[in-house]
């Protein structure tokens, strides 16, 4: 069911919004093989998506942020958003071209879905309401979802997908099924203040001071654990003797601590280590590596390799369309609070 509602809503962004008050929201953003997508349309799934959007990125302030591209998170957003619309219009188009059929009982089903997980959001309940989204659209919405559901199952199934293929792909993203990970303990001496902002000089003197001198009582066979609960400023792990808890693998810790890390085997105490945070003296307790057969594998490569000849059915699809976009219109579209 969870599925089946995440394609209901990607299928609300192919159909035009129902009695739109202000004609200007009838513009049209694109057109897929004649097919018109409404500014109206445009902005509800703009809104709609928005907040999920602002947890990922940091939060509302972040939206106007540019890269190095000088582009904005709107820019982005806006133009995915509407790939996205296109791309549910044309396998929709797609399904019906392939004669998928549906009963009347699975449309009916999916629509009490579809109603049900709206109702359970106040918030979704009521933007729909305001946008005037009646139960005949809903239901529209939930017989789209199921034609590119079938089409996409239908895919799948019909799909095949070689050993020989899967191999290939194993062989070519072996990395990738390789673990090379660490477990370890450290104690940390700081130099910067509960700011993050570096001590003055004296002060990381001192601290570089205090580091060795717990580093020489660590070196003679001091409890690693009982010196870390009783010096480490780290309080993450110092209540637990400096251990970091998971393993981790390479690119989780700064350049310094993870160069000092790897280089270790379990058991061995390292000397002062120098980064950003302060002075640290790491203790590896365990190295984990291991490779994933490929009869392991298999089941997820195969998987892999079906989204990726589907990525490629969309393409073709693309290809084929006749698509047209308005980008003024595209540029009018808003769906950020005005401050």
């Amino acid at each position: 069911m969870k599925k089946l509602v995440t394609i209901m809503l990607a299928a609300i962004m192919s159909l035009s919004l129902v009695a739109c008050k202000n004609k200007d929201l009838n513009e049209t953003v694109a057109a897929v093989n004649g097919h018109k997508i409404t500014l109206g349309e445009y902005e509800f799934m703009l809104k709609m998506n928005k907040a999920s959007v602002e947890s990922t990125i940091g939060g509302d302030s972040r939206w106007k942020e540019k890269d190095k591209n000088g582009e904005t998170y709107i820019d982005k957003y806006k133009m995915i958003v509407l790939n996205q619309m296109i791309n549910t219009e044309l396998l929709a188009q797609n399904a019906e071209k392939e004669g998928i059929k549906l009963t009347n009982k699975e449309v009916q089903s999916s629509f009490n879905d579809l109603k049900t997980y709206i109702n359970s959001d106040e918030e979704m309940k009521e933007s729909a309401e305001k946008l005037g989204i009646t139960d005949d659209f809903l239901k529209e919405q939930a017989r789209l979802s199921l034609l590119i559901q079938k089409s996409q199952d239908k895919f799948y199934k019909e799909s095949k997908i070689s050993d020989e293929e899967m191999k290939n792909y194993y062989d070519k993203h072996i990395n990738e099924y390789k673990k090379d990970e660490v477990e370890a303990s450290h104690i940390l001496i700081k130099t910067t203040d509960d700011n993050n902002k570096e001590l003055p000089k004296k002060e990381q003197e001192k601290a570089k001071k205090k580091a060795e001198k717990i580093l020489k009582e660590v070196k003679n066979g001091g409890d690693f654990a009982e010196l870390a609960k009783k010096y480490s400023q780290d309080p993450g792990s110092a209540a637990n003797g400096g251990a970091l808890g998971s393993p981790f693998g390479k690119g989780v810790m700064v350049k310094e601590f993870e160069e000092a890390a790897f280089s270790m085997n379990p058991g061995e105490i390292s000397n002062l280590v120098k980064t950003d945070f302060g002075y640290h003296i790491i203790k590896v307790t365990d190295r984990i590596k291991d490779t994933t057969s490929f009869d392991s594998a298999k089941e997820g490569i195969k998987e892999e390799l079906l989204k990726d000849k589907y990525a490629k059915q969309i393409e073709a699809l693309q290809k084929q369309a006749k698509i047209e976009k308005d980008d003024k219109v595209i540029d009018s579209a808003e769906f950020l609070e005005k401050k």
